[in-house]
Formats: C-alpha cells, sequence, structure tokens
C-alpha cells in the first residue's frame, strides 16, 4: 500500500489491486467520521446526479469500506480518527504505468505517451456553455494571465482546431492526430455530452445571495463544468474515453465562484467566439 498522488482534497492510494486506485477524501482532516459522510453522499450524488448524463463514459467506481487497522497510513492525515473504518472510493486506474512519457502539459491538458505507442490525453474541457455571452474559458486565461493557444469551446463546433491543440506536440503521430479530429466530428464525442448537459443545467453562482442558498442545480452543473476526460489511442483500435472528477461541490465553494465571477466581468478584455 502506498500513496501515490495527494491533492487538497484527497489522497489516492494504490491498495495492491491492479487497475484500480482507491481514493480517500481528506477535505475535512479534523474529522474522519465527517470525511466519510461526504464519501457517501458524494457516491450518490455521483450515481443519482451525474451518471444519467454521462452513461458509459463515466469512469467505474464504487464505494468501499475498510477498517482502519488495514489502512494505517491514515492516521497522518487526520487529527481525529473518529470512525472504526475509512470509506473510499474505488476508481478504474486509467494512467497506469503503461504511460510514463509526458509529451506535453499545460493548464488543461497533458498528453502522455507509452512505451508501445499508445496516445493518452487528459483534458479538462471546462465550460463548454453559458449564458455570459464572451468564452469564460478563453477570458478567465487572460484574467490569469495563461498563454493558451486552443480552446475547448472552439473544439466543440470545430473538429479541425484540434490541429492548434497538437501544434504543441511536435511529436505526436499523424494517424492520432486524424483519428481525434475524426472523433470530434462525431455528433456524440464527450465534449458534445458535456456540452448538452451544462446547457440543461444552466445555472449561474450569481442568482443566489448567500452558499445557503446554492441550488442543487447548480452545484451539479459546477462539477460537469470541472471535470477531467481521459482519452486513450492506439492505432486501429476505438478510442477509449472516460470522465472522472465529477465530484459533488461544497456548498462553501459558492464565495469563491462570485468572486471569479465578478473578475471575469470587470475583464476589459473579453474572448468573443
Amino acid at each position: 500500500m502506498k500513496v501515490i498522488a495527494e491533492g487538497g482534497a484527497n489522497i489516492l492510494i494504490d491498495y495492491g489491486d491492479p487497475g484500480w486506485l482507491y481514493r480517500i477524501c481528506k477535505k475535512f482532516p479534523e474529522s474522519l467520521k465527517k470525511c466519510n459522510q461526504y464519501t457517501s453522499e458524494n457516491c450518490q450524488f455521483i450515481n443519482e446526479e451525474i451518471k444519467p448524463f454521462l452513461g458509459d463514459l463515466l469512469c467505474p467506481m464504487e464505494l468501499k469500506s475498510i477498517p482502519l487497522h488495514r489502512i494505517k497510513l491514515i492516521k497522518h492525515y487526520f487529527v481525529n480518527l473518529d470512525d472504526n473504518e475509512a470509506k473510499l472510493l474505488k476508481i478504474k486506474q486509467l494512467k497506469g504505468d503503461s504511460f510514463r512519457e509526458t509529451l506535453f502539459h499545460d493548464h488543461f491538458t497533458s498528453i502522455y505517451r507509452s512505451s508501445t505507442g499508445g496516445i493518452l490525453m487528459e483534458m479538462k474541457p471546462k465550460w463548454l456553455f453559458s449564458l455570459l455571452g464572451y468564452c469564460r474559458n478563453c477570458t478567465h486565461n487572460i484574467v490569469k494571465g495563461r498563454k493558451i493557444n486552443y480552446c475547448y469551446k472552439v473544439l466543440l463546433t470545430n473538429a479541425q482546431h484540434f490541429r492548434d491543440i497538437a501544434s504543441n506536440c511536435n511529436c505526436l503521430p499523424m494517424e492520432f492526430v486524424e483519428d481525434m479530429i475524426q472523433y470530434f466530428g462525431e455528433s456524440d464525442n464527450v465534449l458534445k455530452i458535456l456540452h448538452d448537459a451544462q446547457k440543461e443545467l444552466e445555472a449561474q453562482q450569481s442568482d443566489s445571495v448567500s452558499f445557503k442558498e446554492v441550488s442543487e442545480k447548480l452545484l451539479c452543473c459546477m462539477t460537469l463544468r470541472d471535470v477531467t476526460c481521459f482519452l486513450e489511442w492506439r492505432p486501429d483500435l476505438p478510442i477509449k474515453v472516460s470522465v472522472v472528477d465529477v465530484d459533488l461541490k461544497l456548498k462553501e465553494k459558492w464565495a469563491h465562484w462570485l468572486k471569479t465571477h465578478k473578475e471575469l466581468e470587470n475583464c476589459q478584455s473579453k474572448v468573443f467566439h
């Protein structure tokens, strides 16, 4: 058992189960019980609210309970182990050891290559539909000072835009590029599915006056605006697509969302396309 990744909200563990990873929530380090409760609610949210939109694109996962004596490393992450078990999400391993070589990485996209020539693309499409009028993704890049030469909102309606993404990495197989262009030209590609889901759930954070009034619809919409998609390509095989990072947002995030919205509204260099 070993920790292979740690973020602000979760610990990702290799539990010795081939093809699977175990993820422990640590949003509330003062209480394991509180994290367990969130994990249970999160799993229910994913199955009931997110899966109907994503279907088979949703990365396989299931709720597991493990006694604390079988996961001793957990003591390093909690002030209070006030439960006798840890609730985890068992998640399908999408990257694995085979995709060790990083070909490209920026804020929205990472591209990896395997020793056998396979390509794995990790992308964060962000906002594919909104009523703002301007491109939320590209305008946010300007506010943050990010120099990004592509936009997944553009790729949504112009599959040839994938060439701009590929231009950041000169060692990609041409077959991969052409296959991806063909995929993003299809009517059921992952961007169009996310776009339609965001459109159905369209909700603005400015509609609420406090985090207590944040609607379940907004929480679901913000989740779908913050997913990560993995696209695995191998020559002469169908592209495999999986969507992760579909977790329930905390209502307390509303203040951050509203602050960002105001920054975007005040931006004098909004991007339209």
